[in-house]
């Protein structure tokens, strides 16, 4: 597929697929950096596994060569210039939790002053996530479903979630929303804005499904990075998307 195919996706589904954007063995490489990551951010599901690790982009070399790769990708099929604004490792080990539909960074949070602010929109109001399968990636051991962007402003998205600190979307709203389960092999990458709902189920698999999920923001606006991570651990929110799923 050609760059103007990626871009015509983009702008009427939200969502494109690059297969092969890697090979296995630089996965490997990037899986071997992420175990030896130190002063990361880790959380764990409710069986005390790890299920995510945060502020890793620049913990190793073929981190960073990929986060310089993602963002030329963007670059080049949607000329946007970005930069970026959050990353996380995700592991879902089997049997691990999946995650409800929701969309990113449509929440309200509680700064450390307690005053109240509109998600990653009090960042920015461009969104752009790159996600790339470590792992083949199944129907079988929670996939990612993703659907169409949905049009709006922060607030009239926020309308259409449970309020309650996370973006998790109200049960009216998924059921009318049809997604899409994207079959990935390793190394295929999906580019998609954070207007797209997405969700997954649980590790139904006996293999592992691990991905990374890096997210760009405009780089016009500067980098939002280290405010954004420093706001989260201040916030004083009590529901925290990242420690809750799908059983």
């Amino acid at each position: 597929m050609n760059k103007d195919n990626y871009k015509k996706q983009f702008e009427t589904r939200g969502f494109f697929k690059i297969e092969k954007f890697i090979d296995k063995n630089n996965v490997d490489k990037i899986l071997s950096e992420i175990k030896f990551v130190e002063d990361a951010d880790i959380y764990f599901d409710r069986n005390n596994r790890i299920r995510r690790i945060e502020q890793i982009y620049n913990k190793g070399e073929c981190l960073k060569d990929l986060n310089l790769n993602f963002i030329s990708v963007i670059e080049q099929y949607l000329g946007k210039k970005v930069t970026i604004f959050k990353d996380k490792f995700n592991a879902k080990p089997p049997g691990g939790e999946g995650f409800s539909a929701h969309y990113d960074g449509i929440f309200k949070f509680l700064d450390n002053n307690g005053e109240e602010k509109n998600g990653w929109y009090h960042y920015d109001n461009f969104f752009v996530n790159a996600l790339l399968a470590l792992d083949n990636c199944s129907e079988e051991n929670g996939t990612i479903e993703i659907a169409n962007s949905h049009s709006g402003n922060f607030n009239e998205l926020l309308d259409n979630t449970t309020k309650d600190g996370t973006p998790n979307l109200l049960d009216t709203i998924e059921e009318k929303t049809h997604f899409e389960k994207l079959n990935l092999k390793i190394g295929d990458l999906v580019i998609f804005k954070n207007t797209c709902p997405h969700r997954s189920d649980k590790n139904n698999s006996n293999t592992e499904r691990r991905i990374l999920y890096y997210t760009y923001s405009s780089f016009e606006n500067g980098s939002k990075y280290e405010n954004y991570f420093s706001d989260k651990k201040n916030s004083k929110n009590k529901t925290i998307k990242s420690l809750t799923g799908k059983l």
